[in-house]
């Protein structure tokens, strides 16, 4: 008969029968099912049977009715549905429905469920129940599970981490069955393959065949279907499936991952040990347990959908913001670089003639009276100096305008995958060999993580990142050794390290280190520690700039003065938000 169950296994627990004639829930005695509880409003649902099948409608209630953890206006509910009036849950139960047929045989078909919030329980406690997940009568087994299915919910929290979603899901899952082997298949959404994402076995698996049967995984796909095959070597509708015989599997549930009306996967288990180790409540409730995790897959890939669209439009943005700032700079930089030019050619000019009149003057020298000859020669060096620095000066203000430029408006690069190490490894070399490193013997000691695999980035870009600073080190270390003397060994320490999505560089240099003051400043446009026409305070924030908003990643300093500086970058291995900046 079908029943609504208040509080399942319990010793509290209440059933509500329904007939044949639609009945009403709320907490006014005149309703059908009386339930006196504050939360419900006096007439709060009502179920609808017809032709076997049930309705529940909410009856413009205060507080909403919930279907698995939806609310609803009017829904089909199904045995095993869990309804939810106000602050309580009422499980809905239908023996009539169920299939006659031998359990070992039979399938469910998998309705879109979702998650919904309920108070955290450390799952420890959940699975390590006796009175709910060890207890050796059926019945109250089942009722258990499903009690820590509703509590489980809670323990699926939007992320964009599917991998780690994924193992969480198969360690409850072996936590609560009796389970040997179990991976969980997605669809991948640009090949439409079905691949394996997660795998787990309880013992460690041996030779190259998969740890699941694609017989199995092939039939639940096809069907669309959850299917219990309690004795899997004689399941008619395996046949003399090789994929059973050859892994020896005893027992096996599949489970399609549905979050609406596509499925995203499948949930697979098997034992190895036994057949009949899965029984019917056992399907229910990894049935009720896929789609909680479906629809958590789905808002896991719904929230890095976001979250990449997110980067792009700011990428966008930026991108907009540094073309407008390009054309002005550009702007600018052509008003100042006609005046700088003339002031430069006018300056060299002037050294010329300081030059020719100085020979005159010396031609000239003894039709001079002594005093005024000593006057003359003082200035005319005093001239040539005043010439020289202001030639000077224009040279290092036209580097300024060109490095501004260059940093307002970058050249567009192609993402692409590369070799990290080996691009850390060529500005190494280049800066060491070229100009830069002349004169100063670096050791290097490097460490390159070879497991990384490659990198989508703009390999131009990060060159230059990387070259401006291992010079800055080799800048810092040649200061020390000035200063220190021959007792100083100059040494490079270069590392990449694979973390999961992310790659981290570590550039360290056993220098003079960098002060707190400084090092609150290192990376703001134009600020330099370096002399007067040696740095322009560019370099390190268009570094950081390329690594920041063209890469998404991080690059930040250590550093104890006097002691070392060490680097550290850090970058996505995926491009994140397109091929292109």
């Amino acid at each position: 008969m079908p029943t609504l169950v208040y509080n399942p296994g319990e010793p509290d627990e209440r059933c509500f029968p329904i007939g044949e004639a639609s009945v009403t829930i709320g907490r006014a005695e005149d309703q059908g099912i009386y339930i006196p509880h504050k939360s419900l409003s006096r007439s709060h649902a009502r179920i609808e049977p017809s032709e076997g099948r049930f309705v529940v409608v909410d009856l413009e209630s205060k507080n909403g009715t919930l279907v698995n953890g939806v609310r609803v206006k009017r829904k089909e509910i199904r045995h095993g549905d869990t309804l939810t009036l106000g602050d309580l849950d009422l499980l809905f139960r239908n023996e009539d429905t169920r299939d006659s047929e031998n359990p070992v045989s039979r399938t469910h078909d998998t309705q879109p469920q979702a998650t919904r919030a309920l108070l955290r329980s450390p799952i420890a406690r959940l699975v390590g129940d006796p009175d709910l997940a060890g207890s050796q009568d059926p019945g109250t087994r089942a009722h258990g599970r499903l009690r820590i299915l509703m509590e489980v919910a809670k323990l699926l929290p939007v992320s964009d981490d599917v991998d780690s979603l994924l193992q969480k899901t198969l360690d409850l899952v072996f936590q609560i069955l009796d389970v040997d082997r179990g991976v969980i298949l997605l669809i991948d959404e640009q090949t439409g393959e079905l691949t394996p994402r997660v795998v787990k076995p309880a013992q460690p698996a041996h030779g190259d065949l998969p740890i699941y049967s694609e017989n199995i995984v092939e039939y639940v796909l096809r069907k669309s279907v959850a299917a219990l095959f309690a004795d899997a070597v004689s399941d008619a509708r395996l046949g003399s499936a090789r994929s059973v015989v050859v892994q020896s599997i005893r027992a096996s549930m599949c489970v399609p991952l549905k979050p609406r009306d596509d499925v995203i996967g499948v949930l697979y288990v098997d034992n190895l040990r036994a057949a009949h180790r899965f029984s019917e409540d056992d399907l229910d409730f990894l049935v009720a347990f896929a789609s909680q995790v479906a629809v958590a897959i789905e808002n896991a890939r719904l929230y890095r959908r976001v979250e990449l669209e997110t980067v792009a439009r700011m990428q966008l943005i930026m991108e907009a913001k540094l073309a407008s700032l390009g054309a002005m700079v550009s702007g600018i930089a052509h008003e100042l670089r006609n005046p700088l030019h003339f002031m430069m050619n006018f300056a060299e000019v002037s050294t010329g003639l300081t030059a020719d009149l100085t020979e005159a003057l010396r031609a000239q020298g003894p039709r001079l009276p002594a005093d005024a000859r000593a006057d003359l020669d003082e200035m005319l060096v005093d001239l040539g100096e005043n010439t020289r620095r202001i030639n000077e000066h224009g040279r290092r203000a036209s580097t300024i305008i060109q490095n501004m430029t260059q940093h307002a408006r970058r050249t567009a690069g192609v993402r692409e995958a590369a070799d990290l190490n080996t691009v850390l490894a060529e500005s190494v070399h280049l800066a060491r060999k070229g100009p830069h490193g002349a004169g100063l013997e670096v050791t290097v000691v490097a460490d390159y993580d070879p497991a990384i695999g490659p990198v989508e980035m703009v390999t131009h870009d990060m060159g230059r990142v990387f070259l401006n600073v291992i010079e800055n080190a080799i800048d810092a270390m040649r200061e020390k050794k000035r200063d220190q003397g021959p007792g100083y060994v100059p040494e490079l320490r270069v590392r990449t390290i694979g973390r999961g999505g992310q790659v981290e560089v570590r550039i360290r240099d056993n220098g003079t280190g960098i002060s707190k003051r400084i090092e609150e400043r290192i990376f703001e446009p134009f600020f330099t520690t370096k002399p007067s026409g040696q740095g322009t305070g560019l370099g390190l924030s268009l570094s950081h700039e390329i690594v920041v908003l063209g890469h998404q990643g991080s690059m930040r300093v250590e550093t104890i003065p006097g002691e070392f500086a060490e680097f550290v970058i850090t970058l996505p291995k995926g491009a994140g938000v397109g091929s292109r900046r």
